[in-house]
Parts: C-alpha cells; structure tokens; sequence
C-alpha cells in the first residue's frame, strides 16, 4: 500500500476543495507521505538564561493552521488560509526587568495565494497576506506581507524554486529574495530547504517517518504599554534544530513528537519610534513539540 500523493490522473478537479496539480508530484514508487495542509501543534521550550538582563526566560506556544476557502479553475487555484499562534512567555528574575509582557501574545495570519499550474513544468503564483500580532485589540497590531515566485520541476526527482519576500512591520519594510528547492534522490529520502524551514526526510516503513529539521522564526508583537514598559515592538527570534517522529494514525491523519535545541535566539524589544530600548541573545535550550497533520 502507498501513502503518497495520489497521482494527477486520480485526482478529480472540483471547484471547492483540493487541487489537482501536475507540478512536483511525487514519483509512483515514492514511500514519503503528502505535505500537509492542515495541522496544529503544542511547543514547550525550556528555560534559557538572558546574556545580558537578569534570570531566564521559558515559552508555551499553540499552532493552528487549515484552509479556509481553496477554490479551482482548470489550471489556476486560488486558496485562503488561516492560521493562529498564541505564545505565552514565563520569566525569572526582578520583576519588570523583562520588558516581556505577562499575557498570551497572539497572532492571527490570513494568507491569500493565487496559484496558477503550467502543463509544462512550471508553477507561479503569488501571496498577499494580512496579519494582527499583539497582546490586546489596536490598529497598531496589524501589518501586511506579500510575495511571488515561481517553481521549476527540473525532473521527477528535483523541484526548484524562486521569489521576493515583502513584509511591512510596525514601520520597518523587508524585502528579501530566496530561492528553494525540493530533492528526492531514492524514494525513502526526501531533502527540502522551504525557507524558513530546512531539512532531511527518511521513511522507515508505510506509516512512520524520521525527520531532521531546522526552522527559523522570527515573530513580532506590539504590546500596548502595561507595567513592564511602554508602547513597543517585542521580537523573538531563535532557530530551532530537531529531530521529528510521524506515525500515520488513520488515511491522511498523521501524529508526530519532536524535540531538540532552540539557538540563535534573540530578544529584541523597540519603542514604537523603532529605537532599541532592550536587547539580550538568550542561552539556547531544549524543546518538546506535538501536533497533528493531515497530509494530502
């Protein structure tokens, strides 16, 4: 029995709902399972000492991410998404040394993606995506990103990819551009670098998967003043290296448990005139993650 993507000629075009796409499917004989297209976890990171402000800080994240309205025409597809994330951060030390706020920071992405699938090895598309970030309801929580790019499928095996990355965030605009790829050099082995997440896949057997990973997150949050500080951009970033266990539960249902170490991290906290009024690398510390996918 195979659990991968089912192949195109399978697969029935319906205006609502998954789409058929020729680009990047998998080979016939690939053992790796479908990416997933809905999923939710729970993080625990341990607590890492600040370098530079007094005690040590912990976190408690909650990740859910599902379409919300995949609609398909022949060979384009446009898709909206929505995801949500609330982080809780826990700090030892003085109080209000930390300019860390006590309340769950939340934040709410709407990713909106037209997508349109060439018959001759090519994929294009573009995003735009508004977003609300922040520990209590202002105009001053929400920001805007967008992005286009394009996918080349050089062989059976070998996905390629290219785009410009914008983001406006409290003042600041981003631009970057990226390239990426997808390599599957034997069916069991799949390697991935999908900024900001990297990484080599192995399929054990039919219903379970080992991954090494490496993902980058970089969050932002406005905090309305409150007693640890005034009006201000509160950044935490970090790089996440682990390694992820899946069993396949039921059809395209999919747990997993991960762990490992979170480096490279970083608080950065700004007034809202984006002048620093706090800054401090944190010492890395370990990880636990669990979540489901489902897996088309």
């Amino acid at each position: 029995m195979s659990i991968a993507a089912p192949a195109n000629s399978d697969c029935t075009q319906k205006l609502f709902g998954a789409p058929c796409l020729d680009f990047g499917r998998r080979q016939a004989d690939s053992d790796l399972p479908g990416y997933p297209v809905v999923w939710s976890s729970y993080k625990h990171t341990f607590s890492g000492d600040f370098d530079s402000l007094p005690g040590d800080v912990s976190s408690d994240k909650f990740n859910l991410f599902a379409p919300v309205l995949p609609l398909n025409f022949n060979d384009s597809h446009v898709f909206a998404f929505l995801q949500y994330k609330a982080t809780k951060y826990n700090t030892t030390g003085p109080e209000n040394a930390v300019m860390l706020p006590e309340d769950t920071l939340s934040e709410i992405n709407l990713p909106i993606v037209f997508l349109h699938d060439s018959p001759d090895n090519w994929l294009w598309g573009a995003m735009v995506m508004p977003s609300y970030a922040g520990s209590s309801s202002s105009s001053d929580n929400f920001t805007f990103s967008a992005a286009v790019g394009a996918g080349y499928s050089w062989s059976s095996n070998l996905t390629l990819f290219a785009g410009v990355y914008y983001s406006e965030d409290y003042g600041d605009d981003f631009v970057i551009p990226g390239v990426a790829f997808v390599w599957r050099p034997a069916p069991r082995w799949e390697v991935s670098l999908l900024g900001p997440i990297g990484g080599v896949s192995y399929s054990v057997n039919e219903r379970m998967t080992l991954s090494l990973y490496g993902h980058y997150n970089s969050p932002t949050w406005y905090v309305k003043a409150d007693g640890s500080g005034p009006d201000r951009n509160v950044s935490m970033s970090s790089l996440d290296l682990g390694l992820k266990a899946e069993w396949n539960l039921n059809s395209m249902l999919w747990g997993y448990v991960a762990g490992g170490y979170a480096v490279a991290q970083e608080l950065d906290v700004e007034n809202t005139d984006n002048s620093e009024i706090q800054k401090s690398d944190i010492d890395p510390s370990p990880f636990v993650e669990v979540g489901l996918d489902l897996r088309f």
